[in-house]
């Protein structure tokens, strides 16, 4: 059950690359680590090799798309990997509409010279859509982090979606991140970090082995401030539809809590946290025990 993930709304600097590394050099040394512009500056049927091993095969078959050729049943997969870029964008979009965006995954080399998760989405195609992308006056709310659609975030919270979700997931977060950990083994990179946009994408990338570098701590706080007695507790006072009254026993009911604001109570608010994971390594964190969905 994985959401529509934003990771960065800004692009960061990135460390530049002393020098394009030619595949002979990549054969020569398996542990010569490679960065996503060192890829990017390949041939495109050089890189598409390289990227296919982001995309589980399984994904593809749901969609009825050849893994090799990335097209069938109307789809196709686009890759966005521009020779002068750190950036690798891999997408599969509704064929009527290309904004309407079915799976992305999205890679950054980072300033420190690792690699980022900027963003993964799976949304079910054949799913009811919710235009929380877009308030009131037709602008874009970019999840809901920047202006609100209330009405269909109500629609979305009451058809058993979480925020930022458009559609009910596609699944498969599991095999992307498997094959995630595929790719950075293939490129000898040690870890991939990345900033969870909702409660729901932290606690989802606790279950898939992700630590905190930061929020560790509010994570904690929201735990204990949910319980009874606490201070969100309390605040869960039905003023407004996503403040249920136990809205606290579910990670999806604490999610549209904070979406709603409700960290104000405790002086806090959700930003700033950061994520990493090992390669092959669970990192066995657990924020809230025996959650329910």
């Amino acid at each position: 059950m994985f959401r529509a993930l934003r990771l960065k709304q800004e692009p960061v600097p990135v460390a530049p690359q002393r020098k394009v590394v030619t595949i002979e050099q990549w054969l020569g040394d398996a542990q010569y680590p490679l960065g996503i512009r060192s890829i990017n500056a390949l041939p495109y049927d050089a890189k598409q090799r390289f990227y296919r091993t982001l995309v589980p095969p399984e994904l593809l078959g749901r969609l009825g798309i050849n893994p090799i050729l990335w097209r069938g049943s109307g789809y196709t997969v686009e890759l966005f990997a521009e020779p002068d870029s750190g950036k690798v964008n891999i997408s599969i979009n509704n064929p009527e509409d290309a904004r309407d965006a079915y799976f992305v995954l999205e890679l950054q080399d980072n300033a420190t010279n690792g690699i980022d998760l900027n963003l993964i989405l799976l949304n079910d195609p054949f799913a009811e859509k919710f235009d929380i992308e877009h308030d009131s006056d037709g602008k874009q709310t970019h999840w809901g982090t920047v202006t609100r659609n209330l009405a269909e975030e109500e629609r979305a919270m009451r058809a058993g979606l979480a925020p930022a979700q458009v559609r009910a997931g596609m699944g498969f977060s599991r095999e992307v991140l498997q094959q995630l950990d595929v790719f950075l083994a293939l490129c000898a990179r040690q870890a991939v970090s990345l900033e969870p946009l909702t409660y729901v994408s932290a606690w989802i990338f606790e279950k898939r082995g992700f630590a905190y570098v930061r929020g560790h701590k509010l994570m904690d706080d929201i735990q204990r401030e949910f319980q009874p007695g606490g201070k969100l507790h309390a605040a869960l006072d039905g003023s407004t539809p996503f403040r249920s009254p136990d809205a606290w026993q579910t990670v999806r009911g604490r999610a549209w809590a904070i979406h709603d604001g409700i960290l104000e109570a405790i002086g806090e608010r959700w930003r700033d946290l950061r994520m990493i994971k090992v390669v092959g390594k669970h990192a066995g964190v657990e924020t809230f025990p025996g959650a329910k969905y």
